[in-house]
C-alpha cells in the first residue's frame, strides 16, 4: 500500500471514530422521539431560548465558517511552496475533519434540548453537511494533494 492510500485509510479511520459515536446515538434520539409514543417533554430537557441561537451558530461556525477558515490558512502558508511536507497536509486534513464532525454533535443537542424546529433543522443540516462535504474521499483527497504540491514519502 503506498503512501497516499495510507494517508487517506487513516483520515478515514479518523472520520469514521468521530462521526460514528454521534451518527448512532443520534439515530437512537430521533427513533425514541418519533417512535415511542412518549410526549417529547417526559424524555428531552428544554433549553433556555438563547442556547436555541448559540448552538445554530455554533453549528455554523464548526461546519461552514471553520473548515473554510482552515483550508484558507493552510493554502496561505503554503502559498508559493514547490513542495508541501506530508506532515503539513496530514494535520491540515486531520483539522479539516475534526471541526466539522463536531457539529452532529451539536445536533445531538438539538435533539435532546427540545429546539424550535428552525435552530434544530438548521443545525442537523449543517451536521449533515459538514459530514458530507468533508469526508475525506479518495478524490477530494488526491485533488488536494496536486493542489497544494505535497510531496509523501
Amino acid at each position: 500500500m503506498n503512501s497516499k492510500h495510507k494517508l487517506i485509510s487513516s483520515l478515514k479511520r479518523l472520520y469514521w471514530q468521530l462521526l460514528g459515536p454521534a451518527a448512532v446515538i443520534l439515530a437512537c434520539l430521533l427513533a425514541l422521539r418519533n417512535f415511542s409514543g412518549l410526549y417529547p417533554d417526559t424524555l428531552f430537557v428544554h433549553l433556555p431560548k438563547v442556547w436555541h441561537a448559540v448552538l445554530f451558530i455554533s453549528a455554523a461556525v464548526t461546519a461552514i465558517a471553520g473548515p473554510i477558515m482552515i483550508r484558507t490558512q493552510f493554502a496561505h502558508k503554503v502559498m508559493g511552496d514547490t513542495r508541501v511536507p506530508g506532515t503539513a497536509f496530514l494535520a491540515f486534513q486531520r483539522r479539516l475533519i475534526i471541526l466539522p464532525c463536531i457539529t452532529p454533535y451539536l445536533a445531538l443537542v438539538a435533539v435532546c434540548g427540545n429546539l424550535s424546529e428552525f435552530h434544530a433543522g438548521g443545525i442537523i443540516l449543517m451536521a449533515l453537511y459538514g459530514v458530507y462535504y468533508y469526508f475525506p474521499s479518495q478524490k477530494r483527497i488526491c485533488h488536494d494533494i496536486r493542489m497544494f504540491k505535497v510531496v509523501l514519502s
